[in-house]
């Protein structure tokens, strides 16, 4: 039963285990994401802010209905005249013959008095300076520069997912390299065993390659906790707890071009810099915000209605009421203020802009030169390694035939491994260089770019 058990876990794990590749892995980062799935909540809540910005342009049209009853005495007379029912007696003219000072009962003691009022109102604004004109501007450049933001996100986001990826590839590699040293390690160590029976080698030379050969699982040990974590780090990327290998390494292709053309195609591509543009333009719009205190605003103002003291829709118990104003502000010195400290904010934008293109240039010739260095280290490791690799087929020849000892050969053997393992990484950050190159440029790292 427990062997049963125990092959089914063995079943479901090998069934739902995958092995993947860069651009697999790349779709499912930028698909699972949570900070940019936050983002793109964020931009579709600038649209509706842009909306809500355009709908004050229409006005409000509002029904309301109020019913009330009440024996105050201004509240009554008022709905009365509103319904259009007040008489002399209302104002206590039945009283009059009582004097100036007398205080008319039908007036301050009126009798209880319901008061129903069905009103539909509409106000709109008809000019308020290009108000609502330039806050609708500035909400859209607001979204756009959320949008680049996205975009720039995603594009860091890519790189981060590419070191995990090729990270995992390059911890791999180390594993089956090591594993291969492992092989040989065994394998010095059964003809160290063998030269030793036949009293053709010391037992300190035995020794050693047992030593050797323990070093070398040592290091198995940590090449495969290191892919562990690298796969463990590309699960939590791509969201996708089943990944349990990768497959090559991600190479990411450029077009040659020279220093001059990468630093213009960066100037034209990168979103941070465009960024900083849409800022720019915000803060030209912020003072237009600010030139608007200085016109006049014009506004109306419609209602129609019905008030009587029951439910009623009778022609002779409406009213209307049209009203159109203008407001104009004759002095106050904080629009002055507000306007110079937006032109400061302006000028301290495009001061930004330029100290970033700036770096930008940096950033692009730093990246230049590195891509150069790593070819040409990679190169170099290449035919390190497999001069390396000759040396050590010599040894073990030479070890063979007792022309050396077996420290040299472990020697030359741990020479080769170390130039191997150079080589790898020349691999990994040259791809790494790559990318670096094609992001300092303003480019995305995928396919569809």
């Amino acid at each position: 039963m427990h062997k049963f058990i125990l092959y089914l876990l063995l079943f479901n794990s090998y069934v739902f285990s995958i092995t993947i590749d860069y651009k697999t892995a790349l779709k499912l980062t930028l698909e699972n994401n949570k900070q940019l799935q936050e983002q793109k909540l964020e931009i579709e809540s600038s649209r509706l802010d842009v909306k809500k910005v355009q709908s004050y342009s229409y006005g409000k049209l509002e029904l309301k209905h109020e019913a009330s009853r009440t024996n105050h005495a201004g509240y009554v007379f008022n709905s009365k005249l509103s319904s259009r029912e007040a008489s002399f007696k209302d104002f206590g003219f039945s009283q009059m013959s009582q004097g100036l000072n007398t205080q008319p009962t039908d007036l301050n003691y009126p009798e209880d008095r319901n008061n129903f009022n069905t009103k539909m109102t509409y106000e709109i604004p008809l000019f308020t300076g290009f108000k609502l004109q330039t806050q609708e501007d500035m909400m859209k450049i607001a979204q756009k520069a959320q949008e680049l933001k996205l975009t720039l996100d995603e594009k860091s986001l890519e790189f981060e997912l590419l070191k995990a990826y090729n990270g995992a590839v390059v911890a791999k590699e180390f594993i089956k390299a090591t594993k291969k040293a492992k092989e040989a390690a065994t394998l010095f160590v059964e003809s160290s065993n063998a030269f030793y029976n036949e009293g053709l080698v010391t037992k300190i030379d035995k020794k050693q390659a047992q030593v050797h050969e323990l070093n070398i699982k040592s290091r198995l040990t940590e090449a495969k906790n290191r892919f562990d974590i690298a796969i463990a780090y590309l699960k939590f990327l791509t969201s996708n707890e089943n990944i349990d290998d990768v497959k090559d390494l991600e190479i990411i292709e450029i077009e040659n071009k020279d220093l001059k053309n990468s630093i213009n195609e960066a100037i034209s591509n990168r979103d941070d810099l465009k960024i900083l543009k849409e800022q720019e333009k915000s803060m030209k719009k912020n003072i237009e915000l600010s030139n608007s205190s200085y016109y006049p605003s014009i506004y109306s103002y419609l209602e129609y209605g019905y008030n009587d003291n029951q439910m009623n829709f009778d022609s002779n118990k409406d009213y209307y009421m049209g009203l159109l104003g203008v407001k104009y502000t004759l002095f106050d010195d904080t629009r002055s203020v507000e306007k110079q400290k937006s032109q400061i904010a302006l000028n301290k934008t495009v001061l930004g802009l330029n100290q970033l293109k700036d770096s930008i240039k940096l950033e692009v010739e730093k990246a230049t030169l590195e891509l150069k260095a790593k070819k040409r280290a990679f190169k170099e490791k290449k035919e390190a390694k497999e001069l390396a690799n000759e040396v050590l087929e010599q040894s073990k020849l030479r070890y063979k035939n007792q022309l050396i000892a077996m420290t040299e050969l472990l020697k030359q053997e741990a020479i080769f491994r170390e130039n191997e393992a150079s080589f790898i990484m020349a691999n990994y950050e040259l791809s790494l260089a790559l990318a670096k190159i094609n992001l300092a440029r303003g480019q995305s790292l995928k396919e569809d770019k």
